[in-house]
């Protein structure tokens, strides 16, 4: 007949329940040793069933570190064997999805040779945040080093909508958002001083004319001669504003009045 219930531990099963025996003049000496050697480390002492001679003994006299097994008594004379039963593999929980945060990671502790490429591009074990991205080394783009790219790098073009009107209308761009942008207008603009501003950002800014208007500039933009381009009257017309990012309060800005032009 089948057995019926769990499945009793195998004591072959050597990556997890282990037999160790040990005679009188081998593995100790009656009368006078106090240990014994096991073979490999028991997952706790509360694992350990220790007999002598077949009578068990208590697990308050004796003690186990690593491979240590120390009673509190020197073994008695006429033990001929004792016998020690362990586990060597304690019980492993399974992480639940989503559960490890970035709190339980040391800093540093995921390095590009541990993930591997593409090793959490999927990675369900990971809660949502933990590990944000992941390319291979050649693909980060790494600001302590001067980098050569083999490929066309671009950003955005943020287009800002058409702006029309007999009233002023107030442009406020973002530069961490975008470095280029785009827009039609018919109506006189300011274009403010951006936000998200910092020294070594670049881009451009093209007006799409669509009938007359003008432009005023925030104090910190700056064009050579200190005056500000005259924009195109024509629609259809298109002008471009090229800038670099100076410090925290200046922008050097180039014009280049009608890009299209004389039809």
């Amino acid at each position: 007949m089948a057995y019926i219930g769990n499945r009793p531990a195998d004591p072959t099963e050597a990556d997890n329940f282990v037999v160790d025996n040990f005679t009188a003049g081998v593995g100790f000496t009656a009368g006078s040793s106090t240990t014994v050697t096991l073979s490999t480390a028991p997952a706790t002492e509360n694992a350990i069933i220790v007999t002598m001679d077949g009578v068990t003994q208590h697990h308050d006299t004796y003690a186990v570190s690593g491979t240590t097994l120390t009673f509190d008594a020197t073994i008695p004379s006429g033990i001929s064997n004792i016998e020690v039963q362990y586990y060597i593999k304690a019980i492993l929980t399974t992480v639940a999805d989503l559960s490890v945060t970035s709190g339980k990671l040391a800093g540093g502790a995921v390095t590009a040779g541990k993930i591997g490429t593409g090793g959490v591009s999927a990675n369900t074990q990971l809660a949502a945040g933990v590990v944000t991205a992941h390319a291979t080394a050649a693909d980060i783009a790494k600001t302590d080093i001067a980098q050569s790219f083999s490929a066309a790098q671009r950003g955005t073009v943020n287009a800002l909508g058409v702006y029309h009107g007999l009233g002023g209308n107030t442009v406020s761009l973002t530069l961490t958002d975008a470095n280029h942008y785009s827009l039609t207008s018919n109506a006189n603009l300011t274009i403010a001083n951006p936000s998200g501003i910092n020294a070594g950002q670049g881009g451009s800014i093209v007006f799409t004319s669509n009938g007359s208007f003008t432009v005023s500039w925030g104090s910190y933009w700056r064009f050579a001669t200190g005056t500000a381009p005259t924009m195109s009257t024509t629609a259809g017309k298109q002008d471009r504003v090229d800038y670099y990012v100076a410090s925290s309060n200046t922008i050097h800005a180039v014009a280049t009045i009608d890009l299209l032009g004389t039809a």
